[in-house]
């Protein structure tokens, strides 16, 4: 059969889909709950283990076990299909018990950063009027503070103590409003037996990104959206699984690449998933020794196992690293296969992936396929694709940069509550619907996807905290006397990055170590922003270092900040920095 001559335009082509079946280039996604997929996919494997969780091992049948009764539990607390349970826990067996308890009954699940101030928390509880929440080591006084600036009715807390056990029967009921996890048992027993008819397109997960402003957006994810991210997936593979039965989840379960991707789509491969609530320099040897084949991570993540872990630690189990949430640099991609190996690792793979919590995390896939270093792997089989201009939306050809948009199921539904936001990320072409990524690159003629940027700039540390340098900068531009700032991060020995503010203050204002020290102690306190909003910022988020400058770069032609001659600038400086430093220990 001949092969039909390529237009250059990725849309037309579909370049991704070669050499794919038609079923793959057209895949039937089925109308069921993510609960019942992963069910139906594990039916004849339940005597498999699903969830490794510190020292709890859960199997599939105990899971599916204990998701019944916690929704049964919900169920007598009133909650109905619909209705968004929001949950704030690390990465522990008990969160994924939630969602799938959720799931079952059709409620929509949220999870919230355990490490969020309670106003912040407080606000979403109330953004998703939430009558359940679900915590973690919180103590009664804390519980009462969410109750008071909440409608919440019942709050659940997982006791520190409780971790390693799945016993839902041994703790009293002694407080209405305030009751343990494990005593959801005693709440699920007088509860018969009766479930909603659910379907694919009803939401499932509200989970996080942020844009420009650095202010998450609350993205809301149906069933569809991800059980399509699953089939693209597992299609685009070129081989039957992924190598290995176990899979280790690090990132944080209020990141899409977290949960939905990381965690779902495990058990959706019929894995075990190993859970890291807790990733540090301290602990990432503790959670390799479980011998993960599969390590979902991002570059962060790859340079603290490089940083330490002991020479003569086994990584042998270790198959495949699946990279996202950042570019992966070449020289990186290098030094980490060349260290997995030196550690055993002998048929080891590394990919760099790219996605979007609107895309379930999942735009383009690095696995199962050929790996070519300087891409972030190939569009997703059965999905469209195109790189476009994004002042006039005009589609670009094979190599040339601009945004990245891709249509399919797995595109997310809306924005919680925010309509119009909506709107302006979606892009009709012909009877297709395509999601405005704001990833910027390049496809080529074979479907791989080269990523340049995004418009929202951000980097994650090594402790895996996604820090976004224009909110930074936002709530800095709000401190009094600062006409303008600009934030960009910097590489550090320890932190992997740190971020620089560059300072341009208001006329009259004399730069000086004083007023450096009087900004740093602003910005442990709540900043005024200019709706009279309060924001703070967190301890990972605070600049590492401040620079006074007389006037902000700009980027030829425009009014637009040049970041990149300031970031190169701060790169400069800190190496000028080490150098002064070596000079003087020598």
């Amino acid at each position: 059969m001949k092969e039909k001559k390529l237009t250059g335009y990725a849309s037309i082509d579909k370049p991704h889909n070669k050499g794919y079946s038609f079923f793959a280039r057209n895949p039937i996604i089925p109308s069921l709950s993510v609960y019942s997929t992963i069910y139906l996919l594990n039916k004849f494997n339940q005597a498999k283990d699903a969830v490794n969780s510190l020292d709890l091992t859960v199997s599939y049948e105990r899971m599916f076990d204990d998701a019944v009764t916690v929704s049964r539990s919900l169920k007598a607390f009133g909650i109905k299909k619909g209705d968004i349970i929001s949950v704030s826990m690390p990465n522990l067996y008990q969160a994924v018990v939630i969602f799938l308890a959720a799931n079952r009954i059709g409620a929509v699940t949220t999870f919230l950063n355990p490490g969020a101030s309670v106003e912040e928390i407080t606000d979403y509880l109330n953004l998703f009027e939430s009558s359940v929440f679900f915590n973690y080591a919180k103590t009664e006084e804390e519980n009462t503070k969410y109750i008071k600036k909440s409608n919440l009715q019942h709050i659940i807390t997982l006791n520190k103590n409780k971790i390693n056990s799945r016993n839902l029967e041994l703790d009293p009921i002694n407080n209405s409003q305030f009751i343990s996890y494990n005593a959801l048992g005693d709440v699920a027993k007088y509860i018969n037996k009766g479930l909603p008819n659910i379907s694919s397109k009803d939401n499932s997960l509200i989970l996080f990104t942020s844009g420009t402003t650095g202010k998450p957006k609350s993205v809301v994810l149906t069933n569809e959206n991800i059980i399509a991210a699953g089939i693209y997936l597992k299609n685009d593979s070129k081989v039957e699984s992924l190598k290995g039965e176990t899979s280790l989840v690090c990132v944080p379960f209020s990141y899409p690449y977290g949960f939905a991707t990381s965690l779902l789509m495990t058990l959706m491969s019929k894995k075990t998933a190993i859970l890291a609530p807790d990733i540090s320099p301290e602990t990432i040897s503790y959670y390799l020794a479980k011998n993960p084949n599969i390590i979902f991570g991002s570059p962060a993540l790859l340079s603290l196992i490089m940083n330490n872990v002991k020479e003569d630690q086994d990584l042998s189990s270790v198959t495949t690293y699946i990279s996202g949430g950042d570019f992966l640099p070449i020289n990186q991609y290098e030094k980490g296969i060349e260290f997995f190996k030196s550690h055993g690792a002998i048929d080891f793979e590394l990919g760099n992936g790219s996605g979007n919590a609107e895309t379930v995390s999942c735009g383009t896939n690095p696995t199962g396929i050929e790996v070519r270093p300087g891409t972030v792997g190939k569009v997703l089989v059965g999905t469209d694709a195109m790189v476009v201009n994004p002042e006039t939306m005009e589609e670009k050809k094979y190599h040339k940069e601009g945004l990245l948009c891709v249509s399919g199921k797995h595109v997310f539904k809306e924005y919680y509550k925010e309509p119009e936001l909506t709107k302006e990320v979606k892009y009709k072409k012909g009877s297709k619907t395509y999601f405005k990524t704001g990833t910027i690159g390049s496809i080529d003629e074979d479907g791989y996807f080269t990523l340049k940027g995004r418009e929202s700039r951000f980097y994650i540390d090594s402790s895996l905290n996604k820090v976004y340098c224009d909110h930074v900068q936002r709530v800095i531009s709000n401190l009094e006397g600062i006409s303008e700032c600009a934030v960009v991060k910097v590489p550090d020995d320890k932190k992997l990055y740190v971020n620089k503010a560059y300072i341009v203050l208001d006329e009259g204002l004399v730069p000086s170590e004083q007023l450096k020290e009087k900004i740093y102690l602003n910005l442990l306190e709540p900043v005024i922003n200019i709706n009279q909003e309060k924001e703070q910022l967190k301890d990972f988020e605070i600049p590492d270092s401040l620079e006074f400058i007389s006037l902000m770069p700009r980027r030829e032609g425009t009014d637009k900040i040049d970041y990149a001659l300031l970031e190169s600038e701060a790169l400069k400086n800190t190496k000028l920095k080490q150098d002064n430093q070596l000079v003087k220990k020598i």
